[in-house]
């Protein structure tokens, strides 16, 4: 509830401020674009993101193809979509979003999923999300990503499934170990009552850090019977090792 809330607000802010505002004006560098979106092409292409990615993980790797850890030990979920790393300036626009309210980020991160939808979304049959712990969604007043999957759910006419996952209390997530992370979300991500038998299923992420919350939600929709889960991600956080080699 909270969530549709929080969206329906979003859509009367951004209509109002798109007509208060002067169109297509890139808010980073102020050059005239060709939409009203927010960025022009050239900032865009300028946003943080990494040559080659796991093919199931999306963790940057040297080159094309699977990263050496989902071949030893694959993930529940078969494979993932993250256009951008965790990087300045994407990783401050989230944390604008999720720690300050600041809503008006909601569509326009959408907007930057849309730019690189996933290859697989012709087959998936549903989209879902990772629902918010009610302490948490108490605290903060909306889920993103229920409010990023119901606008993508919306724009691409695919099917939204909101009760194929439960969250119970636990920990948050930022600044946990991996193995921190698996240990917290063991049994707080439950499944639901669903029946996915043979469903090719999307859940919709702002952020892949370690993989474990993905990994967990993957394994729930498949113990509902899923055959083919995906995550589309926003965002990819890289490795330690990654930054001391770029």
């Amino acid at each position: 509830m909270w969530s549709t809330i929080a969206d329906k607000k979003v859509n009367y802010w951004s209509h109002l401020i798109r007509k208060l505002s002067p169109g297509g004006e890139c808010e980073r560098c102020l050059q005239p674009t060709r939409s009203l979106f927010f960025l022009c092409e050239s900032c865009i292409k300028e946003l943080p993101q990494a040559l080659h990615t796991c093919s199931q993980c999306s963790e940057p790797i040297a080159s094309a193809g699977r990263c050496g850890r989902c071949q030893l030990h694959p993930p529940a979920f078969d494979y993932s979509c993250c256009p951008f790393l965790y990087q300045p300036p994407l990783s401050l626009w989230i944390k604008a979003c999720k720690d300050r309210r600041q809503l008006l980020w909601l569509p326009r991160l959408s907007g930057l999923m849309l730019l690189s939808p996933v290859a697989a979304l012709a087959q998936a049959d549903a989209i879902t999300f990772i629902p918010s712990a009610r302490r948490k969604l108490f605290r903060r007043g909306f889920n993103l990503t229920e409010i990023m999957a119901r606008r993508l759910a919306r724009a691409l006419k695919i099917p939204l499934i909101d009760s194929a996952l439960n969250k119970t209390s636990g920990n948050d997530q930022r600044g946990l170990s991996a193995r921190q992370r698996h240990k917290n979300l063991s049994n707080a991500l439950q499944p639901g009552q669903l029946q996915l038998k043979g469903k090719h299923i999307v859940i919709i992420e702002d952020v892949i850090t370690t993989g474990a919350t993905a990994n967990a939600a993957a394994r729930a929709l498949k113990q509902q019977g899923a055959a083919v889960v995906g995550i589309w991600a926003l965002a990819r956080t890289p490795p330690p090792d990654w930054y001391d080699k770029h």
